[in-house]
């Protein structure tokens, strides 16, 4: 080695061999001399330092005889193969085994991604440099996950196969639980960031058997592709969706389908027209037709969906969804309720025979609103307590001079005795018959006004009806015939 320049003794510190090998010691003596021991040997000397977990080995874990490359060569020189230091090559696999096979020696050297400080981890190894360059959760991935050992081997941590892995498909190592049916890439809806992460811009949902229409295409791939539940059913609404209405629907097997009612552009409005409603055990006519459904289906107000429109409501009578604004007034003279006076065409049109009520109306009454009697008191339209008599409605434009002629009961004057229900004029009052003073002669033509004059001045409707004198003096002062003409 000295005449090939290679080795510890080619430097010329070690020209002089008796520096360290000395004779005639005796038979046993080794014939290096260690001035500081073997451990304290510099091995840079022979271009091999000593770092990491080599520094900790004994020299003979490495010198030994199995380790020796050339041992014919040394034999042939007499060299003792357990006690010489000669025959090792400082290269790794000349003492550890390859764990990676030829493939990866081909490719590069040991120290290319290991250091003497430990086998794991490969602290030199920077996957970025390879051919399929770590990211997103690929990085948190143990190494054995992907670089699987080959084989059935035993010792499976030292036969992991490292090259020529076959990566340029994401099913090279993952399974595809589509079965092919969305395509071979992977990377067309998925990303390293994560299985759940789709990019769902880019995934096309027409090509699977439940394309995305409506507020559907809003909602996002985890809305209904949650963790547990990759593969959701979609035959009905209800496999994604609660019932909004409670449960009311069960009973009614037209309105189970959720389709029948609404669409996929939203929950709101129902498709449920005027004919589907005719269908039901409540038809809707007259003004009930234009009637917005959420008037009579109120929300629900609890459960898990308290805005969902109630369809149990009770249709029994029109006070089911109507306040009664007579209070109970009418149930004596209305036995078959409120359709006994009103038609569904509209609350006003009232067809009532008032007859039944011991008042019927005539006249001038038969025509009168029914509020100009009857008047409202807030919401309240009552009706029982209503007067009978003509004051209770009518003023007294007689202000009380006929209070003496009152009703059987004694209650008010009498009007009916001279008026009727036609007009104000007194048709029924008979002079002869209900004064003291009758109109006979040249009296039967005076006017009324001729002697019942206003009892106030600028008044000519308060007339003065009685008291009045009755006799002829009081109204006659001068002689009709003062020159006697008449006899």
């Amino acid at each position: 080695m000295r005449q090939g320049g290679h080795g510890m003794h080619a430097g010329r510190e070690f020209s002089n061999c008796v520096d360290c090998h000395v004779e005639h010691q005796g038979e046993d003596y080794d014939l290096i001399y260690w001035p500081d021991g073997p451990g304290g040997f510099d091995h840079r000397t022979v271009g091999f330092e000593k770092t990491g977990k080599h520094t900790e080995l004994d020299c003979r874990k490495c010198h030994f005889a199995k380790y020796v490359v050339d041992a014919s060569s040394l034999k042939a020189k007499n060299k003792d193969l357990g006690r010489t230091y000669l025959g090792l090559d400082p290269a790794c696999t000349s003492c550890h085994a390859d764990v990676h096979g030829k493939s990866e020696a081909a490719v590069r050297t040991c120290t290319d991604c290991h250091d003497t400080n430990g086998w794991r981890p490969a602290p030199l190894f920077v996957h970025g440099k390879t051919s399929f360059p770590l990211d997103g959760k690929h990085q948190a991935v143990d190494c054995a996950k992907c670089h699987v050992p080959a084989g059935d081997s035993a010792a499976k941590q030292s036969s992991l196969v490292f090259a020529s892995l076959p990566h340029g498909a994401c099913t090279d190592c993952h399974l595809d639980p589509h079965a092919g049916t969305l395509g071979a890439d992977c990377r067309q809806c998925h990303s390293t960031a994560g299985w759940l992460l789709i990019q769902g811009a880019s995934f096309d949902h027409t090509k699977t058997r439940y394309p995305l229409e409506g507020r559907h295409a809003k909602v996002t791939c985890a809305g209904c592709h949650a963790q547990d539940r990759k593969k959701p059913k979609f035959d009905a609404c209800s496999d994604c969706h609660g019932d909004a209405h409670g449960g009311t629907v069960v009973s009614r097997a037209r309105l189970t389908l959720c389709e029948d009612c609404h669409t996929v552009d939203g929950f709101r409005p129902a498709r449920f027209p005027l004919t589907r409603h005719a269908e039901t055990a409540y038809p809707l006519t007259g003004a009930h037709q234009a009637t917005p459904c959420n008037a009579c289906h109120r929300p629900l107000g609890t459960g898990p969906h308290p805005r969902a429109a109630d369809l149990t409501i009770d249709f029994a009578s029109c006070t089911a969804c109507h306040q009664d604004p007579h209070l109970g007034q009418t149930e004596k003279t209305t036995p078959q309720g409120c359709v006994s006076c009103h038609t569904e065409e509209s609350w006003r049109t009232v067809t009532f025979d008032h007859g039944v009520t011991g008042f019927a109306l005539d006249g001038r009454h038969a025509a009168a609103d029914c509020l100009a009697c009857h008047q409202r008191s807030g919401t309240e339209l009552p009706f029982s307590g209503a007067a009978r008599h003509c004051a209770g409605c009518h003023q007294d434009v007689h202000r009380d001079q006929f209070a003496d002629k009152t009703t059987a009961d004694g209650q008010a004057v009498a009007c009916d005795r001279c008026h009727v229900t036609v007009d104000w004029l007194a048709e029924k009052f008979d002079h002869d018959r209900d004064s003291r003073f009758t109109l006979k002669g040249g009296h039967e033509k005076v006017v009324c006004t001729g002697c019942h004059r206003p009892l106030e001045s600028g008044n000519d409707r308060l007339l003065h009806f009685k008291p009045l004198p009755t006799s002829c003096k009081d109204c006659h002062t001068n002689d009709p015939d003062p020159e006697g003409k008449s006899s």
